[in-house]
């Protein structure tokens, strides 16, 4: 986020630094290490990761089909006597011995089956690259998660800042008024007053505490970064330009779920045609070499065999396979109808959203500045007793108010600046491609 440093906040800022050791040496984490980190420790990637590989087996298995294969066989047999022929009274031969034994050596090669495994490779080519596609999706939507996550520990620790610094200026204030009572300038009640705003800073102050550490120890948790010592503020993160239309052809151009639905339009076209070779004949060459101990009618001999199957009727399942892959590919153009709806929603709901975060953003600047006028002046005529301790009171609540205000509209703007570059297909954060830092991962651990 843009700095906006609050009186409050320097008050006190001094303070702080001084009696925080580790913030003194610790370096700020940045987004951009955050989502690194994400990117190489959350499951939701590995996940995907393990999609990838499971479909590059398919593309091994499909590959497979294609060759022949090769099979090694081999028998042994005992029989209770054996089998002679006698050809004369002196003459016989053995034609079934008692223990009998024989292997063979098969190779076998599809040559036609209606060029189904040509097209299941194509498939599971499609599938792997939709999966690739898939994954670069699921780390664009983590960087989206962390960047979340991020900004709202930002704002969190600034408001345990404001509340810090309104807690010393409740009692810099209250110490006031106790020297005024003594001296006569001021009732009781004004003391309470400030007393009882004092507990309520205090309790602020806590609450404030309590929520910056959940948020920031569900961001050490979603990034997998461990112990985070502090984080880096986020400068202005440049959102697209144009207007929504144009912004949505964008999307259409670039998202990478448009790019996977093309990859699921084609494999279904070709699931159609792979059932469809169900009506084909099927050709098949294979060739044996068998060698046994017994000698008739041969000890050893070589064939080969070339098989023709045509299918003549099946009962209707190839036809009922083909009406449901043609189904299949129905259902992946109605999802296409989806996709694009939901992409145009998600852009215009993140450019709306994001002027609407400019323009509140804005309105806090100048709420804020205004408010820190209003308490000076008040402050000033309170101290010559022309106003009363309600009346300051008042104004510091509101710049308070105005302070914390300001930090959750510069959070929601450079949170809806990154949520419009990701409805828009390009990187959640600027000079950030996050297939490149997982492209290194693997190579490294290669």
């Amino acid at each position: 986020m843009t700095g906006k440093t609050s009186p409050l906040i320097t008050i006190t800022l001094g303070i702080v630094l001084a009696g925080s050791s580790t913030g003194l040496c610790a370096t700020p984490t940045t987004l951009r290490d955050l989502a690194e980190s994400a990117l190489l420790t959350h499951e939701r990637i590995a996940r995907t990761d393990s999609d990838v590989r499971r479909a590059e087996a398919r593309i091994r298995l499909a590959r497979s089909v294609l060759m022949p294969t090769l099979e090694l066989n081999g028998t042994t047999t005992w029989y209770g006597d054996e089998a002679t022929l006698d050809l004369s009274p002196t003459e016989s031969f053995v034609i079934r011995p008692s223990y009998d034994w024989g292997w063979s050596a098969d190779i076998q090669q599809t040559l036609f089956s209606g060029l189904r495994p040509w097209r299941a490779r194509n498939v599971a080519l499609l599938q792997r690259d939709q999966a690739l596609l898939e994954q670069t999706t699921a780390a664009n939507n983590l960087v989206l998660d962390v960047a979340a996550a991020f900004l709202r520990a930002s704002a969190d620790a600034e408001r345990v800042e404001v509340a810090r610094s309104n807690l010393k200026l409740i009692e810099s204030q209250l110490m006031v008024a106790r020297r005024r009572f003594e001296v006569g300038e001021t009732a009781a009640a004004d003391v309470a007053r400030w007393r009882s705003e004092r507990a309520a800073a205090f309790q602020r102050q806590v609450v404030a505490e309590g929520d910056a550490a959940l948020s920031l120890r569900h961001l050490e948790r979603l990034t997998g970064a461990g112990p985070i010592e502090g984080l880096a503020p986020l400068r202005h993160v440049p959102a697209p330009e144009g207007t929504d239309d144009q912004l949505v052809d964008q999307a259409l151009a670039t998202r990478l779920e448009v790019a996977t639905l093309e990859h699921q339009l084609q494999a279904a076209g070709l699931m159609i045609k792979i059932e469809k070779g169900g009506w084909l004949p099927e050709v098949t060459a294979r060739a044996q070499y068998y060698s046994q101990k017994a000698v008739f009618p041969s000890q050893d001999w070589t064939s080969v065999a070339l098989t023709a199957t045509v299918p003549v009727w099946d009962g209707g399942r190839t036809a009922a396979r083909v009406a449901e892959a043609r189904e299949d590919l129905r259902q992946v153009e109605f999802l296409g109808r989806e996709i694009f709806r939901s992409i145009a929603n998600q852009v215009d709901a993140a450019a709306i959203g994001h002027r609407a975060a400019v323009a509140a953003d804005e309105a806090a600047d100048e709420r804020v500045e205004a408010a820190r006028e209003a308490y000076r002046q008040v402050e000033r005529a309170y101290r010559v007793g022309e106003n009363s301790a309600t009346d300051l009171l008042t104004t510091t609540a509101e710049q308070i108010d105005a302070e914390t205000a300001a930090i959750i509209a510069g959070a929601q703007r450079e949170y809806q600046a990154i949520a419009l570059r990701h409805a828009v297909g390009a990187s959640p954060l600027p000079d950030f491609e996050p297939m490149a830092i997982l492209a290194a991962q693997t190579a490294s651990e290669e």
